[in-house]
């Protein structure tokens, strides 16, 4: 999870694709939490149960780099479509606000 803060920190994503990592983020901590209950219960979780797979921080990583690409593309998507629509006379606001951009 340090990694994955770290990642949020260093602000090199797009804003929605740091919220949505954040949102990953806070689901991990919720895992580790309920994982803290069952000790505090008495419970052994098996290493299983608690761990997760060593490769996670690089599929989230991975997962972050696809979605930033996805987003830069679909903003670029939506200013070439305002751009042509401009052009043609029409305005562009409802495209892009039903397209976020």
């Amino acid at each position: 999870m340090r990694e994955l803060v770290e990642i949020i920190l260093a602000n090199d994503l797009h804003p929605l694709v740091r919220k949505r990592l954040a949102e990953v983020v806070q689901l991990l901590q919720v895992y580790a939490r309920l994982a803290e209950f069952e000790i505090n219960a008495g419970e052994r979780p098996s290493a299983g149960d608690v761990a997760l797979p060593e490769d996670t921080a690089g599929r989230i990583r991975g997962w972050a780099e696809d979605e930033e690409e996805r987003e830069r593309e679909r903003e670029a998507m939506v200013g070439e479509l305002s751009e042509a629509m401009r052009a043609h006379g029409h305005d562009p606001t409802p495209i892009r606000e039903t397209m976020g951009g």
